[in-house]
């Protein structure tokens, strides 16, 4: 048995007056901008995609990652912004611990060890690719 309460965006951006959406986070425009404060970006578990919402998976945050940084550069350099898509499904592995893991994709699910494993190794990859600082290697040696 596990319960899953989800992710929940600070109070801060509804305690700071700035436009939310009903979970609570950022409400920004498909160019991850503040719908009412244009000069504010935002991305990740903290927003509230307007006319969009998705659900609170990492899988987002990655994959806005390049697209806020093009729209930050435009912004600051007076060009165009793109808009951000989000994509079809996505891969969801769940650490149940134990080194158990809870696997969906689309239709199929399915739970166990090999699920576990499977999530440590990918997110391990990606990791690894984004590491800069040796931190990786420092966990690997503990």
């Amino acid at each position: 048995m596990f319960v899953a309460i989800g992710i929940r965006p600070s109070p801060l951006f509804r305690d700071s007056g700035l436009p939310t959406g009903k979970d609570g986070g950022l409400l920004v425009n498909d160019c991850l901008q503040c719908v009412d404060h244009p000069e504010l970006f935002g991305g990740g578990d903290c927003i509230s995609l307007a006319g969009s919402p998705l659900a609170r998976v990492g899988v987002y945050a990655v994959r806005q990652n390049r697209p806020l940084l093009r729209n930050l550069s435009a912004f600051l350099e007076g060009r165009p912004l793109q808009r951000f898509d989000p994509g079809g499904d996505y891969l969801l592995i769940l650490n149940l611990g134990d080194r158990r893991g809870l696997f969906r994709r689309n239709n199929f699910v399915w739970s166990g060890r090999l699920a576990f494993l499977l999530k440590e190794y990918l997110d391990l990859g990606f990791m690894r690719k984004y590491q800069v600082s040796g931190e990786l290697r420092d966990l690997r040696e503990e």
